[in-house]
């Protein structure tokens, strides 16, 4: 193994360690929670009290639903706000909260602040607020990109500020921390130790399953497992909805339109390249010494030749710039004025003579319009489209306000308002199947916003306007519910006797290891145990080390406990797929004789200057929380979550 591939695979192990070590640390902060009184006025719109700060229901609502999308934009298997809760997704969230309140906190004890200098200064660095041509903070668009993100001005930047307060903060207790080599040594000779594992592999066919049970052992299974059967709620809705996509087809666009938006691209850059030139300019001390400079540049002397003949300063020079990119802006007028190669004499803005010479020049490029016709097209009637729903928000607010149904409030603003049949939190139907959009609208199953909404309301109310996430605009009454319910047995049977086989067989499997696991302690060897199983028992030696992590048939959890096992141990556990079962034994461990040089070296010496900088903030943490203990509060949480509906 090369340097950079056992460097790759390290820092892969030191990014998984890293992120247990921080799962840990909210972990240990669940045990020291308590419950406060959800309903005392200092509380009620707090999810948690950290010391004597609250976090705002707003903004743990806010941070749980970004995590959840992110969380549900990974997987193919979206879960509710609900489901969620249910998972314990919400503690995750809270424990992140309460490190960053810990942290302000800390902050303000110790005075730590951050000046608007230094923000901007931050600010400017990010390359996703500034100009592609200029490079530097463009403001108009760090405005487009909050507002697609819901976030105002005075919001990003109390965010801002909050972040580099953590930062100093943090950095304030662990500046200076070096790592000895000699710690990276050991945990380079822990990684890289190699062990030999002799492993009986006993899969499903090894144990037969009892027979299938009748109705009434099934019913007993299913209630005795019931959380697996039961239906989720359902609700029937009315929604009116109007989106971009719904109005962008029928929006007209002229001609001119489309040519006036194409020459105002292009004026401020948003379309092709400007013209760039390349110039030299010579600072002479008067009119004279400039004309002679000039001429003999244009006779064919050289300009080092000319520079020396007259002992003037080096000449100052530019490379591809625009025309107001000189220092004195006459210069840069002159030079997009002039032919290549031609040197011309110049009076500068402060009575200096200059000998210009443009080098090269870069033509303008400029997108044909029939080019960008269609996109410019598109971008029109989108504005329109988003026009009309802007206007269109107020008005329909007013009149559900003035006691309009949403089906009058839509068709007097000539928005479509539709009633839809019965749905669950996940957006789909009786029948299983999502709510699905047409084309480029999202459906309801996807609409994260009106799913909340819709599992939020009460029944009957005309709700209020409020804006989806791709800036359209929604309103919706809740028509009727269906309570969750146990599903019929008729329709889970099949499921139900599917899961009770596949508990019979892991229970079957553990009979068979645990009997299995006391004869091999009793000296039978695993071969003679495999010989004496017809079908599903398999024995084979692996060599693993904790760099390749472990045998990958087996649970992680195995894996685990066969590198923490001794030599000659036995270890029993599961394999990858939950169900099979393994008796394993050490046989060899050989430790790792390599000198540690390099960029291998390198690396561990950076992953245990990490582990000792989390150890630290764990111990600052738990003694920032003792001192400022962090109280839940459920109910409201619960509330805001809709999980009390």
């Amino acid at each position: 193994m090369s340097d950079q591939q056992a460097s790759s695979s390290i820092m892969g192990v030191i990014t998984k360690n890293l992120r247990t070590i921080l799962i840990g640390l909210i972990v240990i902060s669940f045990a020291m929670w308590g419950v406060a009184d959800a309903f005392s006025p200092k509380t009620r719109d707090a999810a948690v009290m950290v010391g004597k700060e609250k976090v705002t229901l707003v903004e743990f609502d806010k941070f749980f639903s970004q995590r959840l999308k992110e969380e549900n934009q990974k997987s193919t298997d979206r879960i509710s706000s609900k489901q969620a809760y249910a998972r314990g997704f919400h503690n995750v969230v809270i424990g992140q909260l309460v490190t960053e309140a810990l942290i302000q906190i800390d902050a303000d004890d110790l005075g730590i602040d951050v000046n608007r200098r230094d923000a901007r200064k931050f600010v400017e660095s990010m390359e996703v607020f500034n100009n592609v041509i200029t490079g530097e903070l463009d403001e108009v668009k760090m405005m487009q990109r909050l507002s697609r993100e819901n976030e105002t001005r005075k919001q990003y930047e109390k965010r801002l500020y909050k972040a580099l307060r953590q930062t100093q903060t943090l950095s304030s207790i662990t500046t200076g921390i070096v790592a000895p080599l000699g710690y990276a040594d050991q945990q380079y000779k822990f990684m890289t130790e190699e062990r030999t594992l002799n492993i009986l592999h006993l899969t499903r066919e090894a144990v037969e399953i009892p027979a299938d049970p009748n109705d009434e052992e099934l019913k007993t299974f299913i209630a005795e497992n019931n959380r697996a059967y039961i239906a989720p709620e359902y609700r029937k809705f009315t929604l009116l909805r109007v989106e971009v996509a719904d109005l962008r087809n029928d929006m007209e666009v002229t001609d001119e339109e489309i040519k006036e938006q194409f020459d105002y691209k292009v004026e401020v850059g948003q379309l092709g390249a400007p013209e760039t030139r390349s110039l030299t300019q010579i600072v002479s001390a008067d009119k004279e010494t400039a004309d002679k400079m000039t001429a003999e540049i244009n006779d064919g002397t050289s300009i080092d030749d000319a520079i020396a003949n007259h002992n003037l300063e080096s000449p100052v020079t530019y490379e591809n710039i625009l025309e107001d990119a000189t220092v004195d802006p006459k210069t840069g007028e002159a030079a997009f004025t002039q032919k290549q190669n031609v040197a011309h004499t110049l009076e500068g803005s402060f009575g200096t003579w200059y000998t210009i010479i443009v080098t090269n020049i870069n033509v303008a490029s400029v997108p044909s319009l029939e080019a960008q016709r269609v996109t410019i097209l598109n971008e029109l009637k989108t504005e329109k489209a988003q026009k009309i729903i802007y206007d269109a928000q107020d008005k329909l607010q007013d009149a559900l306000a003035e006691g309009d149904s949403i089906e009058e409030a839509a068709k007097a603003n000539g928005i479509s308002a539709a009633s839809y049949d019965y749905i669950d939190r996940l957006g789909k139907n009786e029948a299983g199947a999502p709510m699905v959009g047409i084309n480029d609208l999202v459906g309801v199953s996807q609409a994260e916003l009106v799913l909340k909404e819709i599992f939020t309301s009460d029944i009957g109310f005309e709700g209020d306007v409020f804006e989806t996430k791709s800036k359209g605009l929604a309103a919706v009454r809740v028509d009727a519910i269906k309570d969750s319910t146990q599903r019929p047995f008729a329709e889970i049977k099949e499921q139900a006797l599917a899961a009770w086989r596949l508990t019979e067989t892991d229970k079957a499997l553990a009979a068979l290891q645990t009997t299995l696991a006391t004869r091999f302690a009793a000296g039978e060897s695993l071969e003679t145990l495999a010989a004496g199983i017809a079908k599903g028992a398999t024995v084979e030696e692996q060599s693993v080390v904790r760099l390749g992590r472990g045998v990958r048939t087996l649970a992680p959890e195995t894996n685990a406990r066969l590198f923490e096992a001794r030599l000659d141990e036995t270890v029993r556990g599961k394999g990858a797929n939950g169900l099979d079962r393994i008796i394993s034994k050490v046989i060899n461990i050989e430790p790792n004789s390599e000198v540690l040089i390099g960029a291998i070296a390198s690396s561990l010496k950076d992953q245990t200057q990490n582990a000792i900088n989390s150890d630290i903030q764990q111990a600052y943490r738990l003694a920032m929380l003792k001192a400022n203990p962090a109280l839940t509060l459920e109910e409201n949480i619960k509330k805001i979550l809709g999980v009390d509906q």
